[in-house]
């Protein structure tokens, strides 16, 4: 068994960890400059954001390449291509120890990812349907919507009426 090539693959491994801690930790940067409505670090962070993913893609091609020369090594069909935890059982120690929790450090963190943009993501269209909300009702364009509630108190259309002029005068 050539441990050269399955050595190689932990680096790799260490360094994929490396890149997906990053995007976790721009990610609850990004959490905070949403809530402090800061655009200028929001711009900083997707710039960043975007380089970190364009390495972590270049750096997958790498792991790819990586499990199947371990797998190889092994003595592994590489197709279908095996996981890492699959290809840690054949593998001595400590490189199975290293690839089996490289494996789960690995799905916690992109659950983590995942979890963090769908929050961002409810965040900001929450943000944007408040902002919708606010403008027809400052211009009135909510009564011209159609919806509403009838004098029974049922849900119901409005009558379309004309938008509402706000005072001048205060």
């Amino acid at each position: 068994m050539d441990l050269t090539r399955i050595q190689r693959l932990c680096d790799c491994l260490d360094g994929h960890l490396e890149l997906y801690q990053a995007l976790v930790d721009y990610l609850a940067q990004e959490k905070k400059y949403l809530l402090a409505l800061d655009l200028e670090g929001l711009f900083q962070s997707a710039r960043k954001k975007e380089e970190l993913g364009r390495e972590i893609e270049v750096h997958t091609q790498g792991l790819i390449e990586a499990v199947g020369e371990a797998a190889l090594a092994a003595s592994l069909p590489l197709s279908p291509q095996p996981l890492l935890a699959d290809l840690a059982v054949h593998l001595p120690e400590p490189f199975r120890r290293r690839l089996s929790e490289g494996a789960v450090t690995l799905a916690r963190l992109k659950n983590i990812i995942l979890r963090e943009n769908e929050a961002s993501r409810a965040f900001i269209e929450e943000s944007l349907r408040l902002v919708n909300e606010s403008i027809d009702i400052l211009t009135g364009a909510s009564q011209l919507k159609g919806d509403g509630y009838t004098s029974g108190g049922g849900q119901g259309e409005k009558k379309r009426t004309l938008p509402v002029k706000l005072s001048r005068e205060v």
